[in-house]
Order: C-alpha cells, then sequence, then structure tokens
C-alpha cells in the first residue's frame, strides 16, 4: 500500500487500500454483473487506469494498477478479450480521444484525481464508461463503485445514480453484496 494514500480526503482510518491483484480480482467479477457491458464493449473489454503525472503518487499507483490489470488479458470476460491501458489525465478531449481511439469500456480512478473528477466523469457520461475508484470517498463523491478494505473485509459500494448515467446496469446479485447509494 502506498503511504501517499493514507492522507486521501473522506477516508475513514479503518479503510484501507485493496492490494492490486485483489483489486483487479474484484473489478473484473463485478463486471460481469454489469447486464450492458456485452453490448457497450463490443469484441473486447477494455480497461483504462488513469492518473495524474505531476503526482508521484498518483503515478506510483497508476503504475502498479496497470500491472495488476495486466493480469486480466490472460483471461476473458463475458467471453471477450481484456485489454489494459494507462492513461494520463489532462484534458477532456484527449481523454475523449483515448476512449474512442482504444474502445475503454471503464476507468479505473486512481488516488489524488480529486481535481480531475469531474473532468473524467464528463467523458464517462457521454461515452458510458464505468468508473471504477479505489476508496468509497471517490463513490460517494460520484464515480460510479469502489472496492476497498475496511477492518479486513472486502467492500464494494455502488452509486447507482452514477453508473446508470455511465451506462451500466448492475445485477441485483452485485448489488445485494454491495453497499449501494440510490
Amino acid at each position: 500500500m502506498l503511504l501517499g494514500w493514507l492522507a486521501l480526503p473522506g477516508r475513514t482510518w479503518s479503510e484501507e487500500l485493496m492490494p492490486e491483484p485483489r483489486y483487479a480480482s474484484f473489478l473484473a467479477r463485478a463486471l460481469v454483473y454489469d447486464g450492458n457491458l456485452k453490448e457497450r464493449a463490443g469484441v473486447s473489454i477494455a480497461i483504462a487506469v488513469l492518473y495524474s503525472r505531476s503526482d508521484g503518487d498518483s503515478t506510483r499507483s497508476a503504475e502498479h494498477m496497470a500491472a495488476a490489470l495486466k493480469t486480466l488479458e490472460l483471461t476473458k470476460i463475458l467471453d471477450l478479450p481484456v485489454t489494459t491501458h494507462l492513461f494520463e489525465v489532462d484534458t477532456a478531449e484527449a481523454l475523449e480521444k483515448a476512449v474512442l481511439t482504444h474502445g475503454i469500456d471503464a476507468f479505473v480512478v486512481c488516488p489524488c484525481l480529486e481535481k480531475k473528477r469531474q473532468l473524467i466523469k464528463s467523458v464517462s457520461e457521454k461515452r458510458k464508461v464505468i468508473t471504477f475508484g479505489v476508496t468509497s470517498a471517490q463513490v460517494r463523491a460520484g464515480l460510479s463503485i469502489a472496492v476497498y478494505q475496511e477492518d479486513g473485509k472486502s467492500k464494494i459500494l455502488v452509486n447507482l445514480p452514477a453508473s446508470r448515467t455511465e451506462g451500466a446496469a448492475f445485477t441485483g446479485d452485485l448489488l445485494r453484496l454491495s453497499e449501494v447509494i440510490r
């Protein structure tokens, strides 16, 4: 776990980041519960890890997360191959171009991107890209879903209105396992 994540706004002391390999596994499972994903994805599922180059913690966490998510490229989700990408969040135009060029279906939003949240949300809503956070605070602030640990237990938090505006339709199976913001 990166020490820079300890100072994330809105994070409780009992909340911890999930180790990246475990996060990748949970993310893959959560994607399966999106009833609209296969239709939106097309021929493959593309996941982009977003970070800010100007923040060292964000860059390091993105590199670790991208490496963990790379293992998903050895599997299939909903019988579709998986690709992973690493993108710096700079402008909405650049992020939207990356989505269109690479067919991005999911964003993993690394810590320290609070100042870029509205930019990310504008692209995710316009292009129907589901947003994954790494803390509950990110989801309470408008991202769709987070997987994290609290008091040593794995937790899932779903922001139902946000996920719907991003084109996701999570099944009741996932929602029963999650804390849900309605």
